[in-house]
């Protein structure tokens, strides 16, 4: 098995969203992954964005059946954010005042760094500018 792949929340909302401009080439991109096979990973701040970002009353049960599928998928493994990643999330979060990195993005990077990962699952350019390949480019 190939390297796992680092889902952002900008994907899982992409393919949640039939509505979003990058919805069919989030599809097509989770469906290659799927065949190659590539494990999904994200961390529980993602999984918190994604609950924050569907928390109205419409969109809830999509929250509540995706974080479920997340839980429960053999391919899907969470990392939960411990001390560790938490304190050298925020050094970089506090070194690199020349960025818009969100603290979750610079979890993200903490987590791919330390797993030695490349690839992001996003459409989310922070992940570029820190180093990583981007798969959900506009």
């Amino acid at each position: 098995m190939k390297k796992p792949v680092f889902v952002d929340t900008a994907a899982w909302l992409a393919l949640l969203n039939k509505s979003d401009a990058l919805h069919e080439k989030a599809k097509r991109i989770r469906n290659k992954l799927v065949r190659e096979p590539r494990q999904f990973l994200l961390t529980d701040y993602i999984v918190v964005e994604i609950a924050n970002a569907l928390s109205r009353v419409p969109f809830r049960q999509t929250a509540v059946q995706t974080i479920s599928l997340i839980q429960s998928s053999a391919n899907t493994m969470v990392v939960r954010v411990d001390k560790e990643i938490f304190g050298e999330a925020w050094r970089l979060y506090s070194e690199r005042l020349d960025k818009e990195w969100s603290f979750t993005d610079c979890a993200s990077f903490i987590v791919m760094n330390r797993m030695g990962l490349t690839d992001a699952f996003t459409s989310d350019h922070h992940f570029e500018q820190a180093g990583f390949n981007i798969l959900l480019k506009d």
